[in-house]
């Protein structure tokens, strides 16, 4: 009985991972009139950047960093399929190709707010604060991936270094 609850649980896995868009089924990333987008453009940001994946940021002389829980999390479900646009917590939209991190309220008491650039370690690129975790939350962000799931999961939780002005 354990065997077969094991097989189920491998096989519905396996069956959700294939299903959901960005996952192993589709290569490219798609763009919102279905055509497929230039795959370096697609990887930047996301773990299929092997080049800029361990990149480190040198943070300017006024700038501050900070060292935190790093999470993903995208705007669809795979249960609700909406045609609205995703926004965050101030009511921004948060479009698939936007650059945008969730952070916890105890940043926001640290000094980052509404609209604030931050560089992440070990990703390219900037990103603007635009939406606010639930205060259960510390010392955390969340990076928006779009609607690229698999790659919001493969990322899981990290712990690493982040830096603004």
């Amino acid at each position: 009985m354990r065997n077969a609850s094991i097989l189920f649980t491998t096989v519905t896995l396996l069956v959700t991972a294939l299903a959901l868009p960005g996952c192993a089924a589709t290569k490219a990333a798609k763009t919102t009139d279905g055509s497929a987008s230039n795959p370096q453009q697609a990887a930047i940001g996301h773990l299929d950047d092997p080049d800029n994946l361990f990149a480190s940021a040198t943070p300017a002389s006024d700038a501050k960093a900070l060292r935190v829980k790093a999470m993903a999390y995208t705007g669809c479900s795979p249960r609700k399929k909406s045609k609205r646009t995703p926004r965050g917590a101030w009511g921004d939209p948060l479009t698939r190709d936007a650059k945008a991190v969730a952070v916890s309220p105890d940043l926001l008491e640290m000094g980052l707010d509404r609209g604030d650039v931050i560089s992440i370690e070990g990703l390219p690129g900037k990103y603007k604060v635009l939406d606010v975790m639930h205060d259960r939350h510390d010392k955390s962000i969340d990076i928006f991936y779009g609607d690229d799931q698999c790659g919001a999961l493969q990322w899981g939780k990290r712990t690493l270094t982040i830096t603004w002005q």
